[in-house]
Order: C-alpha cells, then structure tokens, then sequence
C-alpha cells in the first residue's frame, strides 16, 4: 500500500476533517490501537507476555490504553505508567482509562508518586515489551519534569535488560515534522505510525530513535488525505514490491533486460566493476560493459559475466570523445544505459559524456563523474531523448545546480522536486535520508539505510541496481517515465536495506561497498516474499 509522508500540521488537519466528516474521535483512538496491538502480537509471536505501557495525557495516551486492553484481551498481563491521573487527560484518553481501570491483569503505575521510577524499574525488567504512549506528533520542544524522567526510564531499563520498545506513531520527544530532538526522547526498536509516515520520522536526529517503522492504516478517507498532502510518499518495503518488476518464471536473458554500462578510468578502476557486478547481481540478464583499454585485462578478470567493449583513451587513461561509433551498435541492444562510475575528470571525456547523453535514444542513469561534466552545463541535460535518472549527492548537486542545498526536511523535499521538474529528469538525491523526485514534482522518501553506506563505492553499486532495474522494467513492457521512477525506487529501498543487514553483521564502520552484494539476496527475498 501506498503511504504519503506528512507533517504534523497535516496529520492533525486530517485527523480533524475525519471527525468532522463523522468518524468519532474515539473511534479513531480504538482503530489505531487495535493496528498497533496487531503489530505487537505479530511481530513478538508470543502466546502471552507481559506490556509495560507508558501513557501521557493526550490522545497518544489513548492509544496506549486500548493497546494495554487488547493485550488483555489476548491474554496478555499490562501495565499501564501514567504521567497524569486517568482523570486528568483528553476526553477520549479518560473514556480508554475508564474501561481498563478495574481489568483484572492489569496493574496501574502513578508517574506523581515518590516510589514510581524504582518500581517503573522494576515493572520493566520483567516486560516483554514496552510502549510509548507518551507524546504524540504534535509535540515540540524539549519534555520537562515528570515526562522527561519518564523518557529516561523507558530508555535505561530497556537497554539495559534489552527489552524491545515500541513507540505509538513516533519516539515521544522528537519533533513530528522536523525530526529535531531537543532533550530527551525515546529510543524505540519499532515505531508504529498511524495514517501516514511523519516527516519527523525519516529525517535525523528523529529517524535514528524511531527504529523501524511501520505505517497503519486506519481509514482516513483518501480525500481529506489528498487535499492536504503534498505530493511526498514514503518508500518502505510495501512500495518498494509494488514497484518491483515481475519477473516470469519462463523468462529468458534477453527480456530479463540488457545493460549498456559506460564507467571506469585508469585511476578509478573499481567503479567499473562495482556497477557492473551490481547490474547482473540485481537482475539483468545481460551486461555490455564499455571501459578504457588500459584497465579492460585488470576488470575482465574481476568479472567472468559481463560482455567488454574496449574504448579509446585519453593520455591520462579516461574515455576518448571520438569513440561515438564503437558504441552505437551496442546502444541498439540496451534496454537501459549507465554513465559515470569512475569516469575521471578530463575536459575530452567530459565533453563526450555531454554529446552522448544528447544523442542516446535509451533512457539512461547518470552518475559521479557523468553528473561533473554537467556542472556549469545543467540546462543540457534536457537534451536527452529519452528519461534520465541523475544521482547526485549534496556536493553534486550543488556543483550541477550552482545552488546551496538545503538541510531543513521541508526545505530539502522542496528543493528536491524543484529541480527534477527544473532539469526534468528523475533524481536521486543521495543522503540520509535519500529522496527520489519525478519530473512531475512527486517525491518519495526512502525509509531504508545506514551509516554503513558512508563509504567509497557504494554509490557506483547504486548505480548498477538502478540500470538494472530500469532495463528490467523497460524489457517488460513498463513506459519508460514510469520505469525510470520505479528503478529508482526499488533500487534505493535494495540498496538501502543491504546496508542495513550488513551493519548487522559486520557494524557500521566495517561494511564495505563490496560487501553490499552478500545481503542483496538476502533483501530480494525479503522483499519479493512480502504478501
């Protein structure tokens, strides 16, 4: 299913037309409460176990408590931490705490109380798993007093007995919108966000506390979600399948999608290889891999699938501009055209990257060193004949733009969708997190990822999923514009998670781009096996 991504002005605003519109607040608070006790049960695949909940004032607060009353209801013993007396909360918080408040199974915690952090502690200690409930979206600022010593707590305990946390729509004490955390704020395992992803979600320092995230839906009605949502999309796992290219069990390797791949100098000869191993790793069935003759004999024997194609070179070993024909008939062939992993910078080189672009009738990514050779000439990239996919980084960005590249959340989206209807191209704007925006101003927000992709030549590997996925699509069928936002897409949520599983195994700083390749199995089963 496909999820927008809103602030929390939004979100409120839509959660307030819903009520008006006729569905009861309270009614709202059971629907998200029953996805998130859902969440729960499916996810831990316990018979029985015991929920520390910790419950704020607000509607949140709510959600906590028909989560703690269907777990009771399962079979499950709750208790339930509150910041304030059940009394004292939201209409519809105080209508929740009154239908649990004398529930066998359920053991209540008064946060005012002198005793409550020891005995929170120790309620903790013997959980299965703990929920915060304490702040929702609209929160801002830093939590003071009691809420704050309540945050502490839920983050201490669970540490230190690894019990797993789960936070209700977001972290308590990160912004919902801007993702800015300015005191304390929980650290959850998963996040179980209602309606739509928040901003504050999917952009750090709030993306690091929210874990991973799950959207649920809870019958908002697509109108009032529409009008008003801006065109921002989050891509997790369910868009990701969406977006998959089918691949037919009687395929053979000539509609599995074919790869024009223009990468590599004699100072930069990994580039080349990682692209390319990428490409076939990630589906294709066919790979032609265009390079400088001083690095082909080096490269053939990394690489015992890919078709060679040796070009002429300049003296500082990068690619000739006067090898338009040795390519060409190679170009019919392509479903899909790659250019710039390890290029080089040389004004020859440059200046065929430019002519090629221009001329290629194949849809095409552009990377690294084929992004640099626009720099200055940004406009030119509307030459293209057929949907481009640019994969920029902030620096590349701002060298092709000439433009400073904002870190507000808002500001970049904005920004990110600006410039693919300015340059009309699909861009991947590579970075934490990673934003993907259609020459008609659509943006999605990548929900994978990790530190561990903060090396050299993770990038290049970006670069072979994306041409393979978009040969892919394009062999089966799929119009080109379409194609191209796909492959980005899928490419990016891949490319994303193999980082992630690979920081498991080997920790953010020992991962490198290489190592990407043994999770990508793993990440496509995961993904194509999603129902």
């Amino acid at each position: 299913m496909t999820y927008r991504v809103l602030t929390s002005e939004q979100m409120q605003k839509v959660d307030a037309d819903t009520i008006t519109g006729g569905v009861a607040g309270i009614e709202l608070m059971e629907r998200a409460g029953r996805g998130v006790a859902d969440a729960i049960l499916r996810t831990l695949a316990v018979e029985s176990g015991h929920a520390s909940i910790f419950v704020g004032p607000g509607n949140n607060g709510g959600d906590g408590l028909v989560v703690a009353r269907l777990l009771m209801d399962a079979g499950w013993t709750c208790s339930v931490h509150l910041l304030k007396p059940g009394d004292d909360c939201t209409p519809d918080t105080a209508a929740n705490y009154k239908r649990i408040v004398d529930r066998s199974g359920l053991t209540e915690f008064n946060a005012l109380t002198p005793k409550w952090p020891e005995r929170a502690a120790e309620d903790v200690r013997g959980a299965t798993i703990v929920v915060d409930s304490i702040f929702g979206t609209g929160f801002s600022g830093a939590p003071r007093g009691k809420a704050a010593r309540m945050i502490e707590l839920v983050n201490t305990a669970a540490r230190k007995h690894n019990i797993p946390v789960l936070s209700i729509d977001i972290p308590s004490g990160v912004n919902g919108t801007t993702g800015a955390v300015e005191g304390e704020a929980v650290r959850a395992d998963l996040t179980v966000t209602i309606g739509a992803a928040k901003t504050g979600l999917l952009f750090h320092p709030g993306r690091a506390h929210a874990g991973q995230i799950e959207v649920i839906d809870i019958g908002f009605p697509k109108k009032i979600v529409e009008k008003h949502a801006d065109s921002v999309f989050y891509l997790g796992r369910e868009a990701a399948k969406e977006k998959l290219t089918a691949r037919p069990p009687d395929i053979h390797k000539y509609k599995a999608g074919t790869v024009l791949l223009i990468a590599g100098s004699r100072r930069y000869r990994g580039a080349a290889a990682l692209a390319a191993e990428a490409a076939l790793r990630s589906g294709c069935g066919m790979l032609y891999l265009a390079l400088p003759e001083v690095i082909r004999a080096q490269t053939t024997g990394q690489l015992r699938e890919v078709i060679f194609i040796s070009l002429a070179q300049t003296k500082e070993g990068t690619i000739k501009n006067d090898i338009h024909e040795e390519l060409e008939s190679h170009v019919v062939k392509a479903d899909a055209v790659a250019i710039g992993p390890g290029l080089g910078r040389n004004d020859d080189t440059d200046a065929f990257v430019r002519d090629f672009v221009a001329h290629c009738p194949k849809p095409m990514v552009i990377d690294a060193d084929g992004l640099t050779a626009f720099a200055g000439h940004a406009q030119e990239l509307k030459k293209a004949k057929a949907p481009v996919i640019i994969t920029p980084h902030d620096g590349e960005l701002a060298r092709l733009t000439g433009e400073k590249i904002p870190t507000d959340p808002l500001e970049r989206i904005a920004h990110s969708a600006a410039t693919a209807k300015k340059l009309g191209v699909t861009l991947v704007h590579k970075g934490a997190p990673t934003l993907v925006a259609s020459p008609a101003g659509e943006v999605w927000v990548n929900g994978s990822g990790s530190s561990a992709l903060a090396k050299g030549g993770t990038g290049d590997v970006l670069t072979g999923f994306i041409a393979s996925f978009l040969a892919q699509a394009l062999a089966a069928g799929e119009p080109p514009a379409e194609a191209a936002l796909d492959a980005a897409c899928v490419a990016c949520y891949l490319h994303g998670r193999t980082g992630e599983i690979e920081a498991r195994e080997r920790g953010e700083r020992g991962v490198i781009a290489s190592d990407l390749f043994l999770s990508l199995g793993k990440a496509m089963v995961e993904l194509e096996s999603l129902d």
